[in-house]
């Protein structure tokens, strides 16, 4: 796949960045970060311009995520009943993700973008989950201005040792994936908490704060 791509990328360069990062996001067995990190080891050869490798690979990741998000928004909640959604997530995780796109849509989208393996799932099934465009649109655009050039910078100085440094981007792309689910995770803890206190026992001795009347 990598000797494909690259054959692919060389020869038709910026158009061939946009359509294979448009087809990666709407589920083809191509690998986004893969794709990023040859261009930026094209634009170490001089084959590409940086900038321009950087900027192209920016609008094919974001279209590729709006494609998908909107395949899943035209098909609603038959969405969930997908093969691809059925093979990557068990029905009890599929509850657990309607449940995090209806209270943190924004925030599940941003975790998607750094979880290998299960970003194209989440993005399809944030649209079918009511998660709106303009909503996706900024969530995903903020976090991918992050992550996209950083991998096509890594392409750029280390695209001799493509290999190791997917092996390690993986790693890590996995360790920001569990901090930020702690973060949510710890989040909600204590947002619970608050409203316990809120609504639980107060000085009285009763629920609601309803004092005993002391008889004399």
């Amino acid at each position: 796949m990598e000797r494909v791509l690259a054959s692919l990328l060389g020869r038709f360069t910026y158009v061939a960045i946009v359509a294979v990062l448009g087809a990666a996001g709407l589920g083809a067995p191509i690998s986004e970060d893969l794709v990023l990190l040859l261009a930026g080891a094209f634009a170490a050869r001089g084959v590409t311009d940086f900038s321009a490798s950087l900027a192209v690979g920016y609008g094919g990741v974001i279209l590729g995520d709006l494609l998908i998000h909107q395949w899943g928004k035209r098909l609603g909640p038959r969405a969930y009943e997908h093969r691809i959604v059925r093979k990557v997530l068990s029905v009890e995780r599929q509850e657990k993700l309607r449940s995090h796109f209806a209270r943190h849509g924004g925030l599940t989208v941003i975790v998607g973008r750094h979880t290998p393996g299960l970003r194209a799932p989440i993005f399809f099934l944030s649209g079918a989950s009511g998660v709106g465009f303009w909503k996706f649109l900024l969530c995903d655009a903020v976090s991918a201005a992050v992550t996209v050039p950083i991998v096509v910078a890594l392409g750029y100085y280390f695209g001799e040792h493509l290999d190791d440094v997917r092996r390690r981007l993986h790693q890590v792309q996995y360790l920001v994936a569990a901090g930020a689910l702690l973060l949510l995770a710890g989040a909600l803890y204590l947002r619970r908490r608050r409203r316990a206190k809120r609504h639980g026992e107060l000085p009285g001795g009763l629920p609601g704060g309803r004092a005993i009347d002391k008889e004399i």
